[in-house]
């Protein structure tokens, strides 16, 4: 079932995938260049998320955000991935990301490959099924979802703070549906993105 709403959110997306310079996606043949000691640290800080967020299971997102004015963000991840544990320390742990992300979004982690269930829209998963229903290729991989329960787009690869603060608060005001990303850039945080 194909559920990504075409609007012009995902035209911004690829936009800015292309124009940001750092972001950067990890396969897992690629993770399997870590040496063993560098992997095994990777995998036991994902367990201990230096992260600090407050993260919830998808089907209390989905309540919470039917009582408030807020959307549901998914972070997808893999134990195993460089990137989101960069984001974790990086990108989740900056005072701007954290408050649109708190002022905007009801936060939700999915482990890829975890065999943990989770419900979606009143369905059961395995995480690992709903990352495959959801066309989880690289990671990390944010989910933008509306109060209705639909993805309203999708943004792969890391994302610095300065990137990711502003993407946020662009959905967040669903101002996606309104102007271009650069555009919104240039107006409300006065910044402009070389081509």
């Amino acid at each position: 079932m194909h559920f990504i709403k075409k609007t012009g959110i995902q035209l911004l997306l690829l936009i800015l995938l292309a124009s940001t310079a750092s972001c950067a996606q990890e396969t897992k043949s690629n993770a399997t260049n870590l040496d063993a000691k560098e992997e095994e640290s990777v995998e036991s800080e994902a367990v201990n998320d230096p992260s600090g967020i407050e993260w919830v299971s998808l089907a209390e997102a989905q309540t919470q955000v039917k009582e408030s004015n807020k959307m549901v963000l998914i972070f997808g991840y893999a134990d195993w991935c460089p990137y989101c544990m960069q984001m974790r320390k990086e990108t989740y742990t900056n005072e701007n990301v954290r408050e649109r992300l708190y002022k905007y979004f009801i936060p939700v982690q999915l482990d890829a490959e975890s065999e943990e269930e989770l419900v979606f829209n009143g369905e059961t998963f395995k995480s690992w099924e709903f990352a495959q229903f959801v066309q989880l290729a690289s990671f990390p991989t944010h989910y933008f979802i509306n109060k209705d329960g639909e993805i309203i787009g999708a943004q792969p690869g890391f994302l610095p703070s300065d990137v990711f603060g502003p993407l946020l608060s662009y959905i967040g005001t669903e101002k996606f549906g309104e102007i271009g990303f650069e555009e919104y850039l240039k107006e409300t945080e006065n910044v402009v993105i070389e081509q």
